[in-house]
């Protein structure tokens, strides 16, 4: 009986032999991650409308200035030096001098633990805590850590604002870049369809470095399907460069609807490694939250303890 030619699919010693480096660099690039444009009706006015109504579900609301609530904060980086679980009650305020226009923010949050809790806040002064009942001054010299542990639940407050109406965060993109079509890892072997845009601002809270807000470059992932924000990619910017060695991912689980709005129930924080892959620092699981609480500046005050 006669047997047709033999056709062997391509071995990639096959490929090499009719392909150059550059080519075979191409093409195992192209299949680690695709990304194309994407069907963006009305640009980018018309993404974070849809975003907005997504996140909206019962209308337009107003602005959110004040929050209080409950965070379980994970720590769970494999490497850190400060593993395990805080609980914080805390309390937030976006606050205007009269007269002025400077936003100041001020925080008052409580951490649960065994003995004497540990409370810390920012008042119209500057950041203060409690030491043995007194008020004392957090840019002490030989506060320095404490310092830095309360600027980062502080920006950990500020994201969680801004991520609240992530359709203005479209729309305050500056330089932004093409509408994108790319698939968002959100667990292993699990990839959500997203549209994609890259953006920068002249100021944004970022959680690695602390302090107050820094220029940022902004990659901002929206579920294809539902317009809901999944997450942000952000890096600082050095010379007009994102430094993406430091940059850092900010993923929301759980959303649901409180107060007209979509909350999330988890914040996770992604920091990137030496090997330029994003690892997982901690979780911010949010257990209550009460948006627009009628506060005002005198309920931070370090008199107030």
């Amino acid at each position: 009986m006669h047997r047709g030619p033999c056709h062997r699919r391509p071995t990639l010693a096959m490929l090499r032999a009719f392909l150059s480096p550059f080519a075979i660099a191409t093409l195992a690039a192209a299949a680690v991650c695709q990304t194309e444009p994407a069907p963006a009706p009305g640009g980018l006015d018309g993404l974070a409308a849809r975003v907005d109504a997504a996140h909206r579900p019962d209308g337009p609301t107003p602005a959110v200035t004040a929050l209080k609530g409950a965070v379980e904060l994970h720590y769970v980086a494999r490497d850190a030096e400060q593993r395990g679980q805080v609980d914080l009650d805390l309390r937030y305020l976006e606050w205007t001098r009269p007269g002025g226009t400077k936003v100041v923010p001020l925080l008052r949050y409580e951490v649960k633990q065994a003995g004497a809790p540990v409370v810390r806040g920012r008042d119209r002064n500057g950041p203060w805590q409690l030491v043995k009942g007194e008020p004392r001054d957090l840019l002490a010299a030989d506060a320095a850590q404490d310092l830095a542990e309360h600027e980062r639940r502080q920006t950990l407050v500020r994201q969680l604002l801004r991520f609240l109406a992530p359709g203005d965060v479209l729309r305050t993109l500056q330089q932004a870049g093409p509408i994108t079509r790319e698939d968002l890892e959100v667990a292993r072997a699990t990839r959500v369809a997203c549209v994609t845009v890259t953006g920068t601002l002249p100021a944004f809270p970022l959680l690695r470095q602390g302090g107050d807000d820094a220029p940022a470059q902004l990659k901002v992932w929206i579920d294809a399907a539902t317009n809901r924000l999944l997450a942000v990619d952000a890096a600082p910017m050095q010379d007009g460069k994102p430094d993406v060695a430091d940059g850092e991912r900010v993923r929301l689980t759980d959303l649901r609807a409180r107060d007209g709005l979509l909350v999330p129930g988890e914040v996770l924080h992604l920091f990137t490694g030496a090997d330029g892959k994003y690892a997982l620092q901690t979780r911010a699981v949010i257990t209550t939250l009460q948006l627009r609480p009628e506060l005002k500046a005198e309920d931070f005050d370090r008199s107030r303890g």
